[in-house]
């Protein structure tokens, strides 16, 4: 299991979530990861994807792990990042052979021209956290595109999980083999009244049509879950973006059932 993380966590302050020690008792290694010195970071580059194949091929290696037990996922633009990585490898970009058994991802935002006209478009509602995320990402967006996707269609749809505006789903296509879960949690009344979001600004828009588009490729593995009242942050405040709305044991037994 490959957990690809912006920092790595602390481990010497003890974690309230199970989803390590439940992988560890099915006897499956959990990998922790820094690919990039950028934050946020999505993969919009093969030249970063590549850092995280060579440290996957270098553990695969080392402990002799079988290649078609390979798992990856993440929280955000984690989730983000390991649906990435799976393209990659389904792509047959990996200079190792790589492939990816399967993918959680949790409320990731997949594609980034919606994304972009979010933030441009209506950060003068947003309230807290998607403020704090909208004035951090404007500059983002200047680094990573040429400009706007309406101008700069084709750079967009190449960096994204998935596109909108193309028909087949942009880079989903890749995906249409590849067993994954979502999870999301879509309270429009909380993200209304304290995020001042729509339903276009949150991943969950996203997240259901890219669903939607890999069941129309054939893709029967693709497992979307819609949580209730789930989303909690550290200090038990409603927060319907936060790692609380996975249910760890469901997630790990999903793993499970995929292994060779």
């Amino acid at each position: 299991m490959i957990r690809d993380y912006s920092a790595l966590p602390n481990f010497a302050v003890p974690s309230p979530h199970q989803f390590t020690s439940l992988c560890s008792n099915e006897g499956l290694m959990t990998l922790y990861t820094v690919s990039s010195k950028n934050f946020p970071e999505f993969f919009t580059s093969d030249e970063t994807i590549a850092v995280l194949d060579e440290m996957v091929y270098e553990v695969v290696q080392e402990h002799k792990i079988p290649i078609t037990n390979i798992f990856i996922g993440g929280i955000s633009a984690s989730g983000t990042r390991a649906l990435r990585y799976a393209q990659y490898c389904q792509q047959g970009k990996s200079k190792h052979g790589i492939q990816i058994k399967g993918v959680f991802s949790v409320d990731s935002p997949l594609d980034l021209a919606r994304f972009y006209e979010s933030v441009h478009k209506h950060r003068h509602h947003f309230k807290e956290g998607m403020l704090w995320e909208a004035e951090l990402m404007k500059p983002v967006f200047e680094q990573l595109f040429s400009g706007s996707p309406t101008k700069y269609e084709e750079e967009f749809r190449n960096a994204s999980v998935f596109s909108h505006s193309d028909d087949s789903g942009g880079n989903a296509v890749s995906l249409k083999n590849v067993k994954i879960i979502l999870f999301h949690e879509p309270d429009i009344e909380w993200w209304m009244n304290e995020r001042g979001c729509s339903y276009f600004d949150i991943n969950s828009y996203d997240i259901v049509a890219f669903t939607l588009k890999l069941r129309s490729l054939g893709n029967k593995n693709v497992e979307l879950i819609t949580t209730t009242q789930k989303g909690f942050d550290r200090q038990g405040n409603r927060n319907c973006h936060s790692w609380t709305i996975v249910d760890e044991v469901y997630l790990t037994n999903w793993i499970t059932q995929q292994l060779e």
